[in-house]
């Protein structure tokens, strides 16, 4: 719902059809011109990314902070926690670019996730997959990041209280 809002309200569209309503009303009218099934356009990509960047987080974490010596600190785990999540960032933005296009408005033209992609690098290139990945990377080393290094804390806070 929220990329249909965007897509929506993107200087690129002229005529607004849901940014402009309500949040029950632009969902109402989503449904009534796209149907019901258009809130889960993208699902598929969504999933996968969901498992793509966790997989590569805590894989990532797990292989920085085993070269240590001994439990990390605060700020190894943030760094740690980071640089996964950069990393998982920068593998899984393609698939971020496809499920958002799938997500957005105009997502009936794409007959699978694999027909976007396709699309995307027909129209501009291979590293149009990419495009605002930058930006990505920044907020997720910073996520994901504070992530490890709260839940690391966390953790030796319960483990004392056992």
């Amino acid at each position: 719902i929220q990329i249909k809002l965007l897509h929506d309200a993107s200087p690129a569209v002229s005529v607004k059809q849901y940014s402009h309503l309500p949040f029950f009303r632009a969902c109402a009218a989503i449904a009534r011109t796209h149907g019901v099934l258009s809130f889960y356009d993208g699902l598929a990509p969504a999933v996968v990314k969901g498992a793509l960047t966790n997989s590569v987080r805590f894989v990532g974490y797990k292989g920085i902070t085993r070269q240590l010596d001994g439990p990390p600190t605060p700020l190894q785990s943030m760094l740690a926690g980071g640089v996964a999540g950069a990393v998982s960032a920068v593998v899984s933005q393609p698939v971020d670019t496809v499920k958002a296009n799938m997500m957005g408005l105009d997502a009936g033209r794409y007959a699978s996730s694999l027909d976007c992609a396709r699309a995307i690098v027909r129209a501009d290139g291979v590293t149009a997959l990419w495009n605002g990945g930058g930006p990505r990377v920044v907020r997720v080393f910073l996520e994901v990041g504070l992530q490890f290094a709260l839940f690391e804390q966390v953790s030796r806070l319960v483990d004392g209280w056992w």
